[in-house]
Formats: C-alpha cells, sequence, structure tokens
C-alpha cells in the first residue's frame, strides 16, 4: 500500500508548484508521472492504484496554471516554461537517495509528453532509466479553426494572458461514462490555454520531430488506434525514428485519448506493468 505526501515546489521563477507522492515502502523503482493539458495529477489515481501491490514509487506534479499549482489558468509565457519546471521537477526528485536506488521512469501524456520530449532534448544529462508516452502531443488529429490559429500569433503579442477554450469535450477523453461524471464535476480541470502555449506548441513539434534519434533510454508508446485530439500518426512516425535500442508500441483499438483514463485500461496497464517489470528484472 501507498503513503501518499504532497507538497510544493519552485519552479524556474519561483512559482509554487504542486505536487504529491504516492510512496510504497517496498518500492525498488521510481514512476515520475507529468500531466497532459487541462488536467492534473489526482486524474491519474486510477493508474496508480492498479500498482499498489507492485514495487514502485509514484511522483506527480501539476503544471503551472493547473490543478492545485500557482498561475492563471491554461497560462504560460512561454512553452518551454513547463520544461524548465519539468527539470527541476525530475531533478528534485532523482536527488532522494531511496530513489537513486532504483530505476526512474518517466511516464507523459498529451501535452505532458511534449514537454517531456522537449525537455529531454535540451537536457541530454537527466537522470532516468526509461519513458512510457501516452498519446503524446506531436501533432493534432481535431481541427483547430483558422481564425483561432492565426489569432493566435497576434494575441501573443498584445494579449498574452488571454485564453482561449481548446475546442476539446470529455467525450474525446473516455469512453467510461463514471470518468466523463468525475471529470465533469472536477473543479480542478479547465480547457483554457494561452496564445503563447498555443504557438510555443506548433513551433516546437517543428524542434522536435526530427530529433527523434537522439533519445537513447528504453520507451514505450501507447497510443490509441484513431485518437480524436492528438495525432496517432505522428507520434508512431516519432516512435519509429526513436535511437532507443528497445522499444515498444502498444496501439489500442477504440481507445479515446486518455487511454489510462478509459474502458480498457486494464490491458494497457498490463502492458506498462510488463514494461515496468523488465528495469526490476535486469537489476543486479
Amino acid at each position: 500500500m501507498f503513503k501518499r505526501e504532497e507538497g510544493f515546489f519552485k519552479g524556474f521563477d519561483g512559482i509554487n508548484l504542486f505536487f504529491q507522492v504516492w510512496d510504497n515502502p517496498n518500492a525498488k523503482g521510481t514512476v515520475i508521472i507529468t500531466h497532459g493539458h487541462g488536467e492534473h495529477s489526482e486524474c491519474y489515481h486510477r493508474l496508480i492504484e492498479a500498482f499498489k501491490n507492485d514495487q514502485w514509487s509514484f511522483y506527480a506534479w501539476d503544471l503551472r496554471g493547473h490543478g492545485r499549482s500557482e498561475g492563471h489558468r491554461g497560462f504560460a509565457s512561454h512553452f518551454d516554461d513547463y520544461c524548465k519546471d519539468h527539470k527541476i521537477f525530475v531533478d528534485m526528485v532523482t536527488s532522494i537517495e531511496k530513489v537513486k536506488k532504483g530505476p526512474v521512469i518517466l511516464f507523459s501524456h498529451s501535452m505532458g509528453g511534449l514537454i517531456e520530449v522537449k525537455t529531454l532534448l535540451r537536457n541530454p544529462d537527466l537522470k532516468f532509466d526509461g519513458m512510457i508516452v501516452s498519446a503524446p502531443l506531436l501533432g493534432l488529429s481535431m481541427e483547430v479553426p483558422l481564425i483561432k490559429s492565426t489569432a493566435a500569433f497576434l494575441l501573443n503579442k498584445i494579449l498574452p494572458k488571454l485564453t482561449l477554450g481548446n475546442e476539446i469535450n470529455n467525450n474525446a477523453l473516455t469512453s467510461d461514462p463514471d470518468v466523463i461524471r468525475e471529470y465533469e464535476n472536477d473543479s480542478l480541470r479547465h480547457v483554457k490555454m494561452s496564445p503563447g502555449v498555443f504557438t510555443g506548441m506548433l513551433e516546437n513539434w517543428d524542434f522536435v520531430r526530427p530529433r527523434a534519434n537522439e533519445i537513447k533510454k528504453p520507451a514505450l508508446f501507447i497510443l490509441p488506434e484513431k485518437d480524436p485530439i492528438c495525432s496517432t500518426p505522428e507520434a508512431t512516425k516519432f516512435f519509429e525514428k526513436l535511437g532507443s535500442k528497445k522499444k515498444e508500441l502498444k496501439v489500442y483499438p477504440n481507445a479515446k485519448h486518455e487511454i489510462v483514463n478509459d474502458v480498457m485500461r486494464d490491458t494497457a496497464f498490463a502492458d506498462i506493468k510488463r514494461f515496468l517489470d523488465g528495469f526490476l528484472e535486469n537489476r543486479t
């Protein structure tokens, strides 16, 4: 069973960012979770509960402007603000003595996947042993109205703190009615995005897509076959170009965007468990 703790750490500019820990006294490894846009760390309680009898501890944080972290909802001056915060959090967790004793796996979802990939490419010396990437934001399936995408670049110059809706509804996230009801009643979730985040997202696609071969650590990509939000074809192309000698791709038919909160999540949990167990089996 887990012992849950929570706290705050300082982002790169001094902002207070929330994090929580599910500490397993029998843990032999650590998973660090980076959530997607509009959600927060608590959205992963189903994933974490699935590992309550395993040998992993979990650390998760809320992006600035998300969950219980400080900041205007959905706002960041620049997309790289998230990446700078992410590095600080990973460095903080991997400096803990008991974490140092076992493998560290980075888990990211959606926009968190883009944040993580950019962070790793900018910081090749970051300490981790493998990565699990869920439906990463490496391209969009949904169509963004042309007027909104065009306006974002102008608004970023004149009204950078303005936030706009992201056109996403809960039915695109999961087919589980219980999860949808949970989301509808979750006051910490939001659908806002600032122009700086949106334009940074587009610019970072051009940066990360050609550099997949620079990522060498073992990787598991879990993707919906037809993700209604993020582009599965772009994620698949990125996966195929990874420089990792050990990499696995799992594609789930009929899955919506949030695989670990969808009706087929037990299948995904089993795939994640096999990937994670491989790190414990290889420890001497």
